[in-house]
Parts: structure tokens; C-alpha cells; sequence
């Protein structure tokens, strides 16, 4: 009996402290005569190319003993959103919110992990730590049409 006990226990502290996760994506369109893109971006990312002409933003969020309800909820206000502005030649992406106030439900706090990686084309590149720019030769060739 006191072995179920115990095992009820420990069942229900790894319940109480689950995590539940989303992976979020989201596509922004490049034109032939866009040369930079400037990064507002809240979280931390990483950078990699890859063989397409638009930039891919993949979001990964866990909440630590978190509920999954409180995270949908979080991801369709917008919370991991990233927006698109700015001309042809000079866009902008930027995060929708950039406060990200703590989270609590049921006056417990949910902890949120979130990671970002960004897909660039493979004629662009990252100037420091929010801008991205079209290679010279990229320019270059672009130039002689």
C-alpha cells in the first residue's frame, strides 16, 4: 500500500509540473529589389541559410507547468507573432509584442521558454545583430538586368 501511495504522488508532482510545447512558422516574402531587412525581433535567434527566396521564422514556445489552453490562448493574441513592414527595397520584421509580461494562471507562475530561428535566402546575410543584407554579389548580378 505504501509503495501505490508513494506512486500516486510522484504521478501526480510530474503532472503538476508538465510542459507543453508548439512549434509556430511563419513566412515573409522577399522581392528581387529588396536589398535589407531590419530585424526588431524580442527573443534571441539563430540564423540559417537556406535555398528559398523568402525568410521562414520558426517559433518554438514551451511552457513550463504550463496548460495547453493558457498557450493557445498565447498564440492566438499574437504573442510570437512577427510583423512585415517597409518598402520594396527596405523591409522591416518586427515582434508584435515586445513587452512579454510574466504569465500566471491560477496565481501560479508559468515560466516560458521561447527560441526563434530565422531561414534566410542564401544571397543575403546577418550585418551585426538585427539587420539583414543582400550579399554584394547578389547585388551585383541583380544590378546587370
Amino acid at each position: 500500500m505504501k509503495h501505490i501511495v508513494a506512486l500516486l504522488l510522484i504521478s501526480i508532482a510530474f503532472l503538476g509540473n508538465a510542459q507543453v510545447k508548439k512549434t509556430l512558422h511563419q513566412t515573409f516574402e522577399l522581392s528581387d529589389e529588396n536589398t535589407e531587412v531590419a530585424l526588431d525581433i524580442f527573443d534571441e535567434f539563430e540564423v540559417e541559410e537556406w535555398s528559398s527566396n523568402n525568410i521562414m521564422i520558426v517559433t518554438s514556445v514551451t511552457l513550463e507547468s504550463g496548460i495547453q489552453h493558457v498557450l493557445d490562448y498565447y498564440v492566438r493574441v499574437g504573442r510570437y507573432d512577427v510583423e512585415k513592414s517597409g518598402e520594396e527595397t527596405s523591409l522591416a520584421l518586427t515582434s508584435k509584442d515586445k513587452v512579454r509580461k510574466g504569465m500566471k494562471y491560477k496565481d501560479a507562475m508559468i515560466y516560458e521558454i521561447v527560441k526563434m530561428k530565422l531561414f534566410i535566402p542564401e544571397g543575403y546575410e546577418l550585418q551585426g545583430k538585427n539587420r539583414l543584407i543582400k550579399k554584394a554579389e547578389e547585388t551585383a548580378s541583380t544590378d546587370d538586368h
